[in-house]
């Protein structure tokens, strides 16, 4: 599965594979794994994670934190948006990156549920990052609305 890995980062210039990779889901299971194990390892409970793989696995570029990815993918995005509109406003309706919007609303109210000490991914590092923006944190005049599902999780966005 590691060749597999490599011909995916010599493909795609990168390393983290979606959950949901259609064209190899047992890719998508082994790096899934991987992280797994990772985890289990620097928790110190029983893994079959080894130092070495740990060190080839990381030579690759590895994506050991897919969601601290994702977070970090679109603050850049952000920032680019900002670059280009002056603002970090992004429209719930934006039309050329509904992912992007979707995240900026959740990350309102990560933001709402880490002061109200509630359970939240947002950490005082990401709120540092976004103030940086001069991200508005409420927008007057917006009706409030949730971030969470039917079963009342927070959305996929949010990391």
């Amino acid at each position: 599965m590691f060749d597999e890995l490599i011909t995916f980062k010599k493909e795609r210039g990168h390393c983290c594979v979606p959950h949901t990779f259609k064209e190899n889901p047992a890719l998508a299971r082994w790096v899934k794994r991987q992280r797994y194990q990772y985890k289990l390892k620097n928790e110190g409970k029983a893994s079959t994670m080894t130092d070495e793989r740990v060190i080839a696995l990381g030579s690759t570029g590895f994506i050991w934190d897919s969601h601290g990815a994702v977070w970090l993918e679109r603050l850049s995005e952000l920032k680019e948006y900002c670059q280009a509109n002056g603002h970090c406003n992004v429209p719930s309706n934006h039309p050329s990156n509904p992912q992007l919007a979707t995240w900026v609303k959740c990350q309102r109210r990560q933001y709402k549920l880490f002061w109200d000490s509630k359970q939240s991914n947002m950490t005082l590092d990401r709120f540092a990052e976004l103030e940086q923006l001069s991200f508005r944190w409420e927008l007057r005049g917006s009706k409030k609305s949730s971030t969470t599902n039917n079963n009342g999780n927070s959305c996929q966005f949010c990391f």
